[in-house]
């Protein structure tokens, strides 16, 4: 009780500030689409910001929380909900591991609205200012073990972490997971993938370069094929693993540019990263990326997603 005392009172404190605000009360940084990531041509990495002494690929900046946002909402129209398990109505706690800029956690609020959500990054600073008073956000590192007792959360959910969590660490990271989760709750895992179907000549390339390196750096993309198996080896029942396929393209209309840009996007980000740690001009990976998205408009390509969703056993 002492752990959930402490976070109902810090979200009434919130409520409380929040109602002296000029922000309209419901209001969350959800509230609309955003635009598509303004970029009018590369920026340098000297430009951009990583967090320091964490293994994590992609930039923490105003640019990177902007593409966050609009991949979330690139995610909603393609896979056409925020969540897969099968969660009821009177689910009443969720936990969002890696947080980012906290647009997940205040949408799922708008759809549960009597249920106590908290999302976990290793820094805070993507959240929007101020702070909807719906959610509750602590700073912790799912690589080094999250602050909460056993057994709290009837639904916990990460995404989109294979930049954050090296192959080696997948397997523990699971297991913490799960020792949050209550008997009978959900844990579920959606993450991209180094899968686009069909793969012409410039997507293998493009492909094999960046998971070259990935793996270089101790990011093995092989083992999202796996998340599944992960949660069923740390004793979950019930699990269900999907691929994904979504259409990836102009061709598909409006949810494919959606997704196609979120792409681009993401692969720019991590290309900055990448181009420092190796011998290749950022302009070969612009011309990699260019022939690609080129070929995923002819051969009507669709991005693979990797998700599954397990149940802690009951006692």
């Amino acid at each position: 009780m002492g752990f959930w005392h402490h976070l109902f009172r810090k979200r009434r404190r919130a409520q409380a500030r929040a109602a002296s605000s000029p922000v309209p009360a419901g209001t969350t940084a959800a509230a609309e689409a955003p635009a598509a990531p303004e970029q009018a041509g590369p920026v340098p990495l000297t430009q951009r910001r990583y967090l320091d002494d964490i293994p994590y690929l992609l930039p923490k900046d105003p640019l990177e929380d902007q593409r966050l946002n609009y991949q979330h909402h690139a995610l909603a129209r393609t896979l056409s909900n925020h969540y897969l398990a099968p969660l009821t109505p009177g689910i009443r706690t969720i936990l969002d591991v890696g947080t980012g800029t906290g647009i997940w956690a205040f949408e799922m609020q708008a759809l549960f609205p009597h249920a106590c959500i908290v999302g976990v990054d290793v820094s805070l600073q993507s959240l929007p200012q101020p702070v909807p008073p719906t959610c509750v956000f602590v700073r912790a590192n799912v690589l080094e073990g999250l602050p909460f007792p056993d057994a709290q959360f009837c639904y916990t959910h990460q995404r989109l972490l294979v930049a954050a969590i090296p192959s080696r660490s997948w397997p523990g990271v699971v297991r913490e997971l799960v020792r949050v989760t209550r008997p009978g709750g959900w844990i579920e895992l959606l993450e991209l993938s180094d899968v686009i179907q069909p793969a012409g000549p410039a997507t293998r390339r493009l492909l094999d370069w960046f998971t070259g390196i990935s793996q270089q750096l101790g990011f093995e993309m092989a083992v999202l094929r796996q998340l599944g198996e992960l949660l069923q080896q740390a004793g979950c029942v019930e699990v269900t693993s999907q691929d994904i396929p979504v259409p990836l393209g102009r061709w598909a209309g409006a949810a494919g540019q959606l997704l196609l840009t979120d792409v681009l996007h993401g692969l720019g980000a991590l290309k900055d990263s990448y181009c420092a740690r190796t011998t290749t001009p950022p302009a070969v990976v612009d011309a990699m990326l260019q022939e690609a998205a080129q070929e995923w408009e002819q051969q009507q390509a669709r991005y693979v997603f990797h998700a599954a969703y397990g149940r802690r056993p009951q006692p």
